[in-house]
């Protein structure tokens, strides 16, 4: 019998998109931004910067809820054409067990008084200990709050229904419903944060999601408008790059900067790695032999300088981290982008995670599915 081949990307392609008057270039990696005082704005230095923004960040600050409807949220954070999102804050009200005080029609005014781009329709994930009872309750909620937006949202902003469940049948069935809704140009998937972080036996977590992300993207390729699919809370970039290869167009991480609070930095082909005692996150030390970056903070300096900034205490040493790790990300997104045109994802995929001691499993179950999707 002949092998099956896997196409060279995968089902990742190449797109341009009209996302509210603007070019929505994919693939993509978002940058996850929560509004505090002391975080770096990496688009500032780093162009072409996709945002993903939350509501539920924004609601609970009043000033600058009421500042980002009066002047818009590209001004707030200092957007000229970069897309920028906002996430509904579902999953975030409901960790912190404040589902109750979601106000969806609250959610829905600030994304059209905010002009952002992308409005993420307000979902409840499902996770994997709900009853069926509780996830049935929770799954007709987030439907209707998706066509309370579609109904509401007229001002160019696209609505961003997110595909729930914790099974491949759970997503075609959500899917189902969702599609008889309207005609959405971007559709997400949700709630994989916690799944991520099950106890399954090592990268095994990871196959569920990657069996969901592939049916996604079968089940979208079955519309017309060739929408495009957005995957939550990846986390690691290199993770991202399977999520890409399995169908995804848009991905979108806050560990760029939840990493360097933990006094992490990204190591391309590595992960992330302490530079500090000051974390327990990760038991591994920064490979500094092997270290090379030409990002803003570390471009044209020594290793031991590089070091000395990255190890600093307090706010700049941890906006050094963040800047960093966001354009470790924001460069392998472009490295994909780079293979995307030339068709060869896979290798590229081949080269950053066959000698990966944990994404390696990932990407070699990643394989075996494409090649039966053929």
């Amino acid at each position: 019998m002949a092998q099956i081949v896997v196409d060279p990307n995968g089902l990742a392609r190449e797109k341009v998109t009209q996302i509210n008057g603007k070019k929505f270039h994919t693939p993509t990696m978002m940058l996850t931004y929560s509004f505090r005082d002391n975080n770096p704005r990496p688009w500032l230095a780093i162009p072409n910067c996709s945002v993903m923004t939350n509501a539920f960040d924004i609601l609970r600050n009043k000033r600058l809820a009421k500042r980002i409807a009066t002047n818009g949220i590209h001004s707030e954070l200092g957007l000229t054409n970069e897309i920028c999102a906002m996430d509904s804050g579902g999953f975030q009200f409901i960790s912190k067990g404040e589902e109750e005080a979601i106000n969806p029609e609250e959610v829905i005014d600030l994304q059209i008084a905010s002009g952002v781009d992308i409005a993420v329709g307000l979902d409840y994930p499902l996770l994997p200990n709900f009853s069926e009872e509780k996830a049935a309750i929770l799954a007709k909620k987030s439907i209707a709050n998706i066509q309370m937006a579609v109904k509401r949202i007229k001002n160019g902003t696209e609505v961003m229904p997110v595909l729930h469940g914790n099974s491949v049948a759970e997503i075609s069935n959500y899917f189902t419903k969702v599609k008889k809704l309207g005609e959405f140009k971007i559709w997400g998937i949700g709630g994989l944060v916690p799944q991520m972080k099950q106890s399954f036996p090592s990268h095994k977590r990871y196959f569920k999601i990657i069996d969901k992300v592939i049916r996604a993207r079968e089940l979208l390729d079955s519309l017309e408008g060739n929408p495009l699919l957005h995957i939550f809370g990846v986390g690691s970039p290199l993770a991202g790059l399977l999520f890409l290869l399995a169908g995804a167009d848009s991905i979108e991480s806050i560990s760029w900067i939840m990493n360097a609070k933990y006094f992490l930095v990204y190591q391309d082909k590595i992960g992330a790695r302490k530079v500090s005692k000051q974390t327990t996150m990760c038991t591994t030390s920064v490979q500094w032999d092997s270290y090379s970056c030409s990002c803003p903070v570390c471009k044209g300096l020594p290793i031991d300088q590089v070091e000395e900034k990255m190890k600093l205490r307090g706010n700049e040493g941890f906006r050094n981290r963040a800047l960093h790790n966001a354009f470790i990300y924001q460069q392998i997104a472009a490295e994909a982008t780079k293979a995307i045109e030339e068709n060869t994802l896979l290798s590229l995929c081949r080269e950053k995670l066959e000698n990966h001691r944990f994404f390696k499993g990932i990407l070699h179950y990643t394989i075996d599915k494409l090649q039966k999707c053929r």
